[in-house]
């Protein structure tokens, strides 16, 4: 069976050089790149790499568009910080390919540690597949590979070098948390009231922390927690502005306008 890997690239020249080596044993390496300003396509040139651009449109329009250039019989997706590790990659090698699609674990390397807990372990990904048996990705973020027939499991896992420093997380905050708020605000969310806050806080707590064990992971595991219940009360304060009508700048601006009526 051919085996061809799909790589999104968007300035990754720190990471995807390793990520090349660890697909070496791929018969094609498709790179479909949105756009890089940094050294990225020229550590793609040194390896035999197809390299394709495409403008960004999310996720999922991504990897499809990237489907259309691959030539092999199966397809493996790989973001630019992850790893097939030597034992997976034995494992794919000795498949026997029965299946439409395999999922495998990630093992998630946050803040420098490797998370056991929490919801970061066994973390399974679909990943490699048919490509007679793709119907396609769907969603905006955390997209999902649509597929016909069964994905069974493998036993080794890839490496993902994640949550690389607090500025690395915030920064992705301040874009994903957008992204997720108006995905809520397009579905109809119900109006975001004082109680809610408390609900989704207390409800991602306990659910990482306390019924995943987010705790056994030490002080990483504590951070971990902490930071992605933040992040969900992020995202709701900003369905709370999406739900008020008028972004915020207009309401201060009106503001204004009244204090400057009644004079200073």
């Amino acid at each position: 069976m051919k085996l061809s890997v799909i790589i999104i690239t968007k300035n990754e020249q720190d990471w995807i050089e390793n990520c090349l080596k660890s697909v070496e044993f791929a018969d094609q390496i498709v790179v479909v790149d949105c756009g890089s300003k940094d050294k990225t396509l020229e550590i793609c040139q040194k390896y035999d790499v197809e390299i394709f651009s495409h403008n960004w449109e999310s996720f999922s329009k991504q990897k499809n568009f990237a489907l259309l250039k691959v030539t092999g019989d199966w397809v493996l997706f790989i973001d630019a910080d992850e790893r097939i590790s030597q034992e997976l990659k034995q494992e794919i090698k000795n498949l026997d390919f029965k299946s439409s699609a395999y999922a495998f674990p990630r093992k998630n390397i946050l803040l420098g540690k490797e998370m056991n807990f929490g919801g970061w372990w066994p973390d399974y990904v679909t990943r490699l597949v048919c490509k007679d048996a793709i119907i396609g990705w769907e969603g905006e973020l955390h997209e999902e590979l649509k597929v016909k027939g069964e994905t069974h499991k493998l036993t080794s896992f890839l490496y993902h070098l994640s949550h690389r420093g607090i500025t690395w997380m915030l920064e992705k905050s301040i874009r994903y948390t957008e992204i997720e708020a108006d995905l809520r605000f397009r579905s109809n969310h119900p109006p975001i009231v004082w109680w809610r806050f408390l609900r989704v806080i207390f409800t991602e707590f306990w659910h990482r922390f306390v019924l995943r064990s987010g705790w056994r992971d030490g002080t990483v595991g504590w951070i971990e927690t902490i930071y992605q219940t933040f992040n969900m009360f992020i995202i709701y304060v900003r369905l709370w502005e999406l739900q008020k009508g008028k972004p915020m700048e207009e309401i201060y601006k009106k503001k204004d306008q009244e204090l400057a009526k009644n004079g200073f």
